[in-house]
């Protein structure tokens, strides 16, 4: 193999590595219409991906922001917690940055266990309570 193919076959890797998917994620186990909730987030241009499991009267919200507003990052979720609250003023609002609570978040919506779901979001919200 010429070393032009080479470079072809790399720049196609690379070019193909930064075409990422859709990092949105929604889950919803509540009697909440959840299209509010994306519309707001996916609006927000700052915001690079979320996951956010909505369950009973709890709304969690696991965020990434894009790399030059990370040092605004509290900020943009405090900022995202008050529009999310307005629209859904029923529901325990929880919005983080961390991108811990954002893998954590992803990993609830994997597993799907609708059981432990509540359970769950509470063991979150008290890591969130300790990091703080």
């Amino acid at each position: 193999m010429d070393i032009r193919k080479r470079i072809l076959i790399v720049l196609l890797a690379v070019l193909l590595a930064g075409c990422s998917k859709d990092d949105f994620r929604f889950q919803n186990e509540s009697d909440e219409a959840a299209a509010q909730a994306e519309s707001i987030i996916r609006k927000d241009k700052r915001i690079k991906s979320a996951a956010v499991v909505f369950h009973d009267e709890n709304l969690l919200a696991g965020i990434r922001v894009e790399t030059f507003s990370r040092y605004k990052k509290k900020k943009i979720a405090s900022e995202l917690k008050k529009k999310l609250e307005e629209e859904y003023p029923d529901m325990k609002v929880t919005v983080s940055a961390d991108s811990k609570i954002l893998y954590e978040t992803n990993k609830l919506i994997d597993n799907g266990k609708k059981d432990e779901l509540g359970k769950d979001i509470d063991q979150l919200k008290l890591l969130l309570k300790e990091e703080t």
